[in-house]
């Protein structure tokens, strides 16, 4: 054989070698890559199952926690109003009964079960309801026996005579005395103690 065939039988088979060489690195890579593809995905899988579970098992310890609150004895109930008619909200605090100590959340979804419970802890129960019509602060300042008397107003426009005042009328200037027996109109605790501040 000739030399020169020889040499280009050698340079031949360098490049084949090479040639597949190229191609098993290519086919190579791709498995690796594949390979860590389904590493990544086993992975998240795996996050998510434990993610999910955490989850449970937090739901359940909040579950457990929540039912087993109770009220202790110096508890107080907020009871929040909010009435439609007048865009009112009216708060009111009690303290709870005897037969509510130690009771759970439960029992107040049942026993107040026309309000909507917005927290429950060992010291308070926040209940909150909306009602049609106005609320009972709604107050009209007028004349009754000689005296500054004052009426709450009910939703369908009664007077109800809430109290009869010690501020007689008789000291009071004339355009005074004209406007209290057209009738004061005061909504809320503040403003009717504010125009009664007025006639002292």
């Amino acid at each position: 054989m000739k030399k020169s065939t020889i040499i280009i039988l050698v340079c031949l088979a360098i490049v084949l070698g090479m040639i597949f060489g190229i191609i098993f690195g290519i086919l190579d890579d791709k498995k690796i890559e594949q390979a860590q593809i389904n590493e990544i995905i086993k992975v998240n899988e795996l996050i998510e199952k434990n993610i999910i579970t955490e989850n449970k098992v937090e739901e359940d310890i909040v579950q457990t926690n929540q039912s087993d609150v109770k009220l202790s004895p110096d508890a107080v109930i907020c009871f929040e109003k909010y009435y439609k008619e007048c865009g009112h909200t009216i708060v009111q605090k009690e303290p709870i009964e005897d037969d509510e100590v130690n009771k759970t959340e439960e029992y107040f979804k049942t026993a107040y079960s026309d309000w909507t419970i917005e927290s429950f802890s060992q010291n308070e129960v926040k209940l909150y309801k909306e009602i049609e019509g106005i609320c009972n602060q709604h107050y009209l300042i007028t004349i009754k026996d000689e005296n500054i008397a004052i009426y709450t107003i009910d939703s369908e426009g009664n007077k109800i005579l809430k109290e009869v005042t010690d501020i007689p009328v008789m000291y009071l200037p004339k355009e005074d005395i004209e406007l209290l027996k057209q009738g004061l109109t005061a909504n809320g605790e503040n403003e009717l103690a504010k125009k009664l501040e007025d006639f002292e």
